[in-house]
């Protein structure tokens, strides 16, 4: 391997789930991340903080000492959220209030002494990385590694606008009541994130894009028997987009074939057909197929040069990508040449009558977005990047 690592990173790293049957988005990335880390010479122990350790040939696990009670509150939430509107700020707080009392008092004690037991049994771990779980369930523990280890401990949030307190999170508003002072750094995917976070108390915030595994999302030569398709979990915070890019352009382009997929789509399709979200391994048969695939973020996400695991895995398997307007995006890829974006129906209509009668640019567009990748954008990229982070924090710590 021509940039090896010289001395190799042992890392202690809890991160949101392993189990990909989990709706959270960013496990696939996680696992590529680990595999990228696990390629550039680091080793890496990893503890989920939902559900089952799950071993691979990348990494070494520990149990989830809170696996039941994981499972229980996941039941509860679930349950006050049926009963009570989503859409009710009240009853939301009531619930992760409730939530967070009985993980203070049942599950952070659990995971503060398995933690620590850790890293006193392997006794040479370099660094400490919470990724995607709950900062204020878990508040307090990144201050007692430190002091009894005096390594850095670092949180990395993959959900970043979104988890911020103003935007209050997919699921929980995990900032709320939750101290990033007692971490060495904050890594996020985005640029336009790092002043909030930063006012909030943050000591460092490092940006740390989304990168992808060339290997595992390589192009599949199948016929391409769909027109457009667009995969996403939830339409929530790219309602307008959707209407744009799906449902205004599918009832003009009636003889075209417009596919979603995806849970959660609460949006007018128009003339698209929609089947629910799939796995991994007929997810990317799907993409391969279609003519044109579609780049819709969040659009909280598309404001502040966020990145997200979508271009980056459509342009690995040589996607001819069209994307709603998304600043950042000509940072990663040359728009026009790589990818295409548009601001309007009218553009997207011309876009998509143009790209299906023209096979040669399509496949010119992918063949070069997934250069670019194996260029910038694959996973042991950004594991090099994370592992210039942790150096940089432990030569200071």
């Amino acid at each position: 391997m021509g940039n090896v690592i010289t001395m190799m990173k042992k890392m202690l790293i809890v991160c949101s789930t392993l189990n990909l049957d989990y709706p959270h988005s960013a496990t696939p990335a996680l696992w590529q991340l680990f595999k990228g880390l696990y390629e550039e010479g680091c080793e890496l122990i990893v503890v989920p903080y939902r559900g089952s350790h799950i071993r691979s040939l990348w990494w070494r696990c520990y149990e989830n000492p809170c696996k039941v009670e994981g499972e229980l509150y996941a039941h509860i939430h679930n349950f006050l959220r049926k009963v009570f509107s989503f859409t009710n700020h009240t009853s939301r707080n009531g619930r992760e209030k409730l939530i967070s009392k009985l993980t203070h008092i049942f599950t952070k004690p659990k995971w503060k002494r398995l933690l620590l037991n850790i890293l006193e049994e392997e006794k040479n771990v370099d660094a400490v990385v919470f990724i995607g779980v709950p900062l204020n369930q878990l508040t307090g523990i990144a201050t007692s590694i430190k002091k009894f280890f005096r390594i850095p401990v670092v949180y990395y949030d993959l959900d970043v606008p979104t988890s911020l307190p103003q935007f209050g999170g997919f699921t929980f508003n995990y900032y709320v009541n939750a101290d990033v002072t007692e971490y060495d750094a904050i890594i996020i995917p985005s640029e336009g994130s790092v002043p909030v976070l930063k006012e909030m108390g943050a000591q460092k915030v490092f940006v740390l894009h989304f990168g992808v595994d060339p290997d595992v999302y390589s192009p599949l030569k199948l016929k391409q028997d769909i027109d457009i398709t667009f995969f996403g979990n939830s339409s929530k915070g790219r309602e307008n987009y959707i209407r744009m890019m799906i449902s205004e352009p599918s009832k003009i382009l009636s003889s075209s074939k417009f596919l979603v997929i995806g849970r959660d789509i609460r949006v007018d399709l128009g003339n698209a057909r929609i089947i629910p979200f799939v796995p991994f391994s007929r997810l990317r048969n799907y993409c391969c197929r279609s003519k044109i695939n579609l780049n819709i973020a969040r659009e909280n996400h598309a404001a502040t040069i966020t990145s997200t695991s979508r271009p980056f895995e459509l342009a690995a398997m040589e996607c001819c990508v069209v994307s709603a307007p998304y600043r950042g995006l000509d940072k990663w890829f040359t728009v026009g040449k790589e990818m295409f974006m548009v601001k309007s129906v009218k553009e997207a209509v011309e876009i998509y009558k143009w790209l299906l009668q023209e096979d040669d640019i399509r496949k010119k567009t992918g063949r070069a977005a997934r250069e670019r990748v194996l260029k910038e954008h694959t996973v042991r990229h950004r594991a090099r990047q994370l592992v210039r982070i942790l150096k940089l924090l432990e030569s200071t710590s």
